[in-house]
């Protein structure tokens, strides 16, 4: 495994990674990979032993236990065990995913990954979305009806959080880890259809691609192009605000002098700054709606599963719950 890694590569994948770290990352960086032993972070977190010695990088990798199947302890030590042999330190760490969170389990596991990769103290973390992995967030957020910030879907960086597989198929993954005789878990979970990504998966995009053979790659194109359009809208707000400073409370006035659509997009790039995501078109509007006509008897609020929005003393206030 040592020579193979010392060895010049042109895998597609393995360039993919070279190139990302190269824009993100300096020498005597710490770079940590998102590990669940499935296939897309097996190969991530092979390629990366490939490149980060030759780049000065420190590398590691963080295996998150959900408990949520029968098989996460065996998962764990199957991702322990694949770390081992390649010498990269990990760490496994165990969550407790809310049953009833108003979000939904896989959102709430989704939500709990995530925020302990972010806990981390690496300078950068990668994560394995690849190109198909972009195309149905681009779907599933459009279905949703979340907009452009939605539609703009998953960067290649946010943050200290970066994706270097984002401009590949799962079909090179897949040829990577076969290549390289890698094995890696099968999530019994991941055919299971009552969860939205499945059903997108398995069931809606090889419909549209039995029509439109390009679909998936049409669609991870597309969500450049809305990242592009929500920069701007972004542009827009900071301009909106003025000299106020992109904080809650906000004066209610702010939403009054502006157009409906400015409004929105205003309030859509707050709860963006503050990393959560907006309601859906509907309530945004309606609620927009009463921000910008409710009299001063009137205090309109918003409560979801993540945050609370409401109006006291001619401000717009927020709060995430405790």
């Amino acid at each position: 495994m040592a020579d193979s890694r010392n060895k010049p590569s042109t895998d597609s994948v393995v360039q993919a990674v070279a190139a990302c770290l190269s824009r993100h990352a300096g020498p005597g960086q710490s770079v940590l990979v998102g590990f669940s032993g499935g296939l897309d972070s097996t190969v991530l977190l092979h390629a990366a032993t490939r490149v980060v010695g030759a780049a000065g990088l420190g590398l590691a990798a963080l295996h998150v236990h959900h408990g949520l199947s029968r098989n996460a302890d065996a998962w764990a030590a199957a991702c322990g065990k694949f770390c081992g042999s390649l010498g990269i330190p990990v760490t496994v760490l165990r969550v407790q995913v809310p049953a009833r969170s108003g979000e939904g389990l896989e959102a709430a596991a989704r939500r709990l990954r995530h925020k302990a990769l972010s806990d981390q103290p690496a300078d950068w973390v990668l994560l394995a979305h690849h190109a198909d992995d972009q195309a149905e967030t681009v779907l599933h957020n459009l279905l949703r009806g979340s907009g452009v910030r939605g539609a703009a879907a998953m960067p290649e960086s946010r943050g200290r959080t970066l994706r270097p597989l984002l401009g590949l198929g799962r079909a090179i993954l897949l040829e990577y880890a076969q290549n390289h005789r890698l094995e890696w878990i099968e999530d019994e979970s991941n055919s299971d259809l009552r969860y939205t990504r499945n059903f997108l998966r398995r069931e809606l995009i090889p419909a549209i691609e039995s029509r439109f053979p390009r679909a998936s790659a049409q669609l991870a194109a597309a969500a450049g192009h809305f990242r592009e359009t929500d920069a701007l809208l972004d542009d827009l707000a900071v301009l909106d605000l003025g000299p106020s400073r992109p904080e809650f409370p906000l004066p209610l006035t702010l939403f009054r002098q502006l157009s409906d659509a400015r409004a929105r997009n205003l309030l859509r790039a707050m709860l963006g700054w503050h990393k959560v995501q907006p309601p859906d078109e509907r309530r945004l509007k309606e609620f927009v709606r009463q921000l910008r006509t409710a009299g001063k008897d009137r205090h309109p609020r918003l409560d979801l599963s993540r945050y609370a929005l409401w109006c006291q003393a001619g401000s717009l206030h927020f709060k995430v719950p405790d």
